[in-house]
């Protein structure tokens, strides 16, 4: 039961990182303040990285086979 609540609430912040770094896309400050501190963390790093590399707004989560929907508009 736990590993569901952990995969799901991994879910819930891969939505929520992706939601926001499309939100902040066109101020790159904050864009890159965001992905600094989302690469903290070492399970999401990787994602932050590859956002910051990225020269396309992100797709909404969904697109990436994330399948919480709480942070999307």
């Amino acid at each position: 039961m736990a590993a569901n609540e952990a995969v799901t609430e991994a879910e819930h912040v891969k939505s929520l990182i992706i939601s926001t770094a499309s939100a902040l896309w066109e101020d790159k400050e904050a864009l890159g303040k965001f992905l600094d501190v989302v690469r903290r963390s070492e399970t999401f790093a990787p994602l932050a990285d590859t956002m910051a590399k990225s020269e396309v707004r992100p797709a909404k989560p969904t697109f990436y086979g994330v399948k919480s929907t709480e942070f999307q508009d």
